[in-house]
């Protein structure tokens, strides 16, 4: 089979699922704008560059490629070009797209309806969306699919590996780190985050360190991380900040396991990967308590707290340090055994590659 991926290829979901489709023996291409696409990637890749009507390159495209399947992601600009070629049927991956319908429907994208009515499925995370979904858009296909775990990978490291991974980051080997595993990015409030450890430094345990990861797109990059390197100078608590490289997704629970405690503070979320991973990997998460998470298994294994209050972040996170580590670890490996059994990514998968199959059968 043939799919011709839309979108940006830099988020984990699009990244992964085109790998998925291309393990699975799919001839894969990715369509996207100059910054969308990444190296390394198995999918042929192929630039747009008009802004205002990419439908003749699209149409190129499709007749060169001559795709059975699209799968667009987190509503692209070109899904409603897509549909004027009427070159096969497309699936939509939605993700934080719908987080709306949980806070305030009314905010939805302008280009939701026609979406949600023209797509041959529409992905979504988590059940709240999914259910919240059906009942907006009877009429639209919803799939609950997520990415999943590994077990196998998403796991707690050794002692002698968190020992060798704390030496080749630079983070002293008897610090109390707390790590921001998102990009840095308005949406993941690291400002708010630097506030709060500022906050909570001087009732944590002594050499305690808060971990950011330079993880971020667009031009501005740079500007981002030295505005936060500034902060942190201002706040009084930059040489208490560890400052971790962008590292390939693969190598993340050797990041997890330098880290104490995770902090998952965004502006509005669907169902974040990053803290399913940290999950697995037995670390305690202290996250944001936002519409989307309601009945998952953040809510029931995560410490919460108010997604606007720096204060009670920083007590959150003085009450994590100070918590019986038999607790914790009851706690985290409780966790763990759920994602195990809930989430595995094998089953995720599957998921993913029958629906390619029946909707491309269908067509």
């Amino acid at each position: 089979m043939r799919i011709v991926f839309y979108g940006s290829e830099h988020t984990a979901p699009a990244r992964r699922m085109c790998q998925w489709a291309h393990e699975a023996g799919h001839e894969v291409m990715w369509a996207g704008y100059l910054g969308d696409v990444i190296g390394g990637s198995p999918a042929r890749h192929v630039q747009i560059k008009s802004n205002d009507n990419p439908l003749p390159e699209l149409e190129a495209i499709v007749s060169d490629f001559r795709p059975h399947l699209a799968h667009a992601f987190n509503f692209s600009f070109l899904t409603g070009f897509h549909f004027l070629t009427r070159a096969c049927p497309l699936i939509s991956s939605v993700f934080g797209g719908l987080n709306a319908l949980v806070s305030s429907p009314h905010a939805l994208p302008g280009v939701t309806d026609e979406i949600m009515k023209q797509s041959a499925a529409v992905i979504v995370e988590s059940q709240l969306l999914a259910e919240a979904a059906r009942q907006k858009f009877p009429g639209a296909a919803i799939e609950l699919i997520c990415l999943g775990i590994n077990p196998d990978h998403h796991k707690k490291v050794s002692p002698a590996q968190r020992r060798d991974w704390r030496a080749a980051l630079d983070i002293p080997q008897d610090a109390t780190v707390f790590l921001s595993a998102r990009g840095i990015g308005d949406g993941y409030r690291q400002p708010e985050i630097l506030n709060a450890f500022a906050k909570a430094l001087p009732q944590l345990p002594p050499r305690s360190r808060l971990a950011m990861v330079e993880l971020t797109r667009g031009w501005d990059r740079r500007e981002r991380v030295a505005e936060l390197k500034e902060l942190a100078a201002r706040l009084g608590v930059a040489d208490c900040i560890c400052w971790l490289p962008e590292l390939r997704h693969v190598m993340m629970p050797g990041v997890y396991g330098v880290s104490d405690f995770v902090i998952n503070y965004p502006v509005a979320d669907a169902f974040p990967s990053s803290v399913m991973e940290a999950v697995a990997c037995e670390l305690p998460v202290i996250s944001a308590d936002l519409p989307a998470y309601k009945g998952s298994y953040i809510a029931r294994y995560c410490q919460l707290v108010a997604p606007d209050d720096d204060n009670e972040l920083a007590e959150a996170m003085i009450a994590a340090a100070a918590e019986p580590a038999a607790e914790r670890n009851r706690r985290t490996a409780a966790g763990r055994a759920h994602l195990v059994e809930r989430f595995n990514e094998a089953h995720q998968r599957t998921k993913l590659l029958t629906l390619y199959n029946q909707i491309s059968g269908a067509s």
